[in-house]
């Protein structure tokens, strides 16, 4: 009976074990994928085929598969048929509506964490800020990018809210493409980026839910000035009117 139970135990572990090595890899690719996607090393419509990913990268094709299935979740690759998936394109119109979706999120966060938040909290948010001051004194917008997110993650992470976290992962991937699409277009000095989160600082500092939650607004609308907005508003009517037609 007790070689048995030994012997049921080994099974179970081992089994363990495999599930947790092929978790790994999944993760493994699916990280090495979005970081090409958001650097724009995989272009919008790159057709990525399971078979030659797996080549690649020295593994199976059921780790990609799953890969891949964890990229279509965050909105940056869609499957087109059985066995074609493509990574996404990327609009303006889209980025605006994520936007949009992204201020109702951080602001709620906003709100709650400014009541929660410890100094040493506080801390680690100046310390992402110089982290972005390193990374753009070698003009690295992809990693700026990452440290940007990084910070927006912990203020959302602290609200204590866990459907404001669900709802906010798979938007940052989106947010950090984009980021990193349009910076040449738009910011001149990467070394900006990194100085205008200190004035959400500022306000967790205080404890000020209100103060809070109008800087983190105010800093995810800098982008969108009127012409942006315009150009938006001017495209979806473009849609509309199509759409209508067609019907």
């Amino acid at each position: 009976m007790s070689s048995q139970t030994n012997s049921a135990e080994s099974r179970t572990t081992v089994l363990k074990r495999k599930r947790l090595v092929r978790a790994s890899l999944a993760q493994q690719v699916a990280d090495a994928l979005r970081d090409a996607i958001i650097r724009g090393e995989l272009k919008a419509g790159t057709r990525l085929v399971e078979m030659e990913i797996a080549a690649q990268m020295g593994t199976s094709q059921a780790p990609v598969r799953e890969a891949l299935q964890r990229l279509e979740q965050d909105g940056l690759v869609a499957r087109r048929s059985r066995s074609a998936t493509y990574v996404t394109e990327i609009s303006m119109e889209e980025m605006y509506e994520i936007t949009l979706v992204r201020k109702v999120v951080e602001t709620i966060a906003a709100c709650h964490t400014a009541r929660y938040i410890t100094p040493e909290q506080c801390d680690e948010l100046e310390e992402l800020v110089q982290h972005m001051h390193e990374v753009a004194s070698v003009e690295s917008m992809p990693m700026l990018a990452r440290y940007d997110m990084a910070f927006h993650s912990r203020i959302v992470e602290w609200s204590r809210k866990d459907i404001l976290v669900r709802v906010w992962t798979p938007l940052k991937y989106q947010v950090m493409r984009f980021l990193v699409a349009i910076h040449p277009d738009v910011f001149s000095n990467l070394a900006e980026v990194a100085e205008l989160h200190m004035p959400i600082i500022e306000a967790m500092r205080k404890k000020d839910p209100a103060a809070a939650m109008q800087a983190v607004e105010d800093h995810i609308m800098l982008f969108w000035n009127e012409e942006r907005i315009t150009t938006y508003l001017n495209s979806h009517r473009e849609l509309t009117a199509l759409t209508r037609t067609e019907g």
